[in-house]
This record gives structure tokens, sequence and C-alpha cells, in this order.
């Protein structure tokens, strides 16, 4: 346990789990949020667009298959996209999007390195599975077919 003193005198006892889970949850957080931010303010500055803003804005309340195909001229489907054009601004961005989404898994899992209870370790274990998977089911189906059939499946 780690004691740490807040305000008033008040005293806080945290375990090493909650703080292995605290300090992930903040690194990669901050990590994902520069990772985001800094190709997006470039983007806006104009600098290696992959979609020039100019263009973005004009198609931007159309459905994203209808945007791809009036902003690029082909038909996107999956991810593969950002991953094709990691040298430009607007897709670099997306490299954050991926660390914050996988910042709590990366917390849960540090939780049940750090977990002193079973019980806890195997909460974490089992959150931490039913995130992957969650993932994979999203990521399959958009590759598949697009974000509503991900969607109608993970209901299901």
């Amino acid at each position: 346990m780690t004691e740490i003193k807040k305000g008033a005198g008040k005293e806080i006892t945290v375990d090493e789990m909650g703080l292995a889970f605290a300090k992930i949850m903040t690194i990669f957080t901050v990590i994902g949020i520069v990772l985001m931010v800094l190709p997006a303010i470039f983007y806006f500055m104009g600098i290696n667009q992959y979609v020039p803003l100019t263009e973005a804005y004009k198609y931007w309340r159309q459905s994203a298959s209808d945007f791809w195909l009036n902003v690029t001229g082909r038909q996107v489907t999956g991810y593969s996209w950002i991953f094709d054009h990691l040298d430009k601004t607007d897709c670099l961005s997306m490299i954050g999007v991926l660390v914050l989404m996988i910042t709590p898994l990366l917390a849960m899992l540090a939780g049940a390195v750090k977990a002193e209870n079973k019980t806890y370790r195997t909460l974490l274990l089992i959150a931490a599975v039913e995130f992957i998977a969650s993932i994979l089911v999203k990521s399959i189906a958009a590759a598949a077919g697009g974000a509503k059939k991900a969607t109608k499946l993970v209901k299901k």
C-alpha cells in the first residue's frame, strides 16, 4: 500500500494495482493526445495533407463511404487507408487515436500484473480479453461491410 497525502493532512491509501492502472492511464493518455494533436495542428496549417481541408468541409455531412468517394475518388473500407498514408498529417494523427484506444487495455494489464488479489487479477484479465474481443469484432465487421454492420454484431 502506498499512502498519498492530499490537502489538509488527509491521507489516501492506494494499492499497487490502483497506482499501476492510474499511471498507465495517465502516461498513455498524454502520449495519445500529443500524438493526435501535433499532426492535427500541422494538418490545419495545410502541411502535407492527404485530404485537403478545403475539400473535407464540402463533404463532411455525407456518409463515410460517400465522403471518401467524393474526396479521394475511391471507395474506402476498413482502416488500411490510414496505414497506407502515414506520411500525411491527417492520417498520422490516427496513431494518437490508436494509442488512446488501447490505453485502457494497457492499464488493465498493468493492474493485473500488480494485483495481489487473485480475484482482481482474474477480473482484470477477463476485462482485457473482452476489450480485445470487442475491438476484433468491430474491426472484422468494419472490414467486411462497415460500421453499421459492426455495431449490429456487437449489440447481438
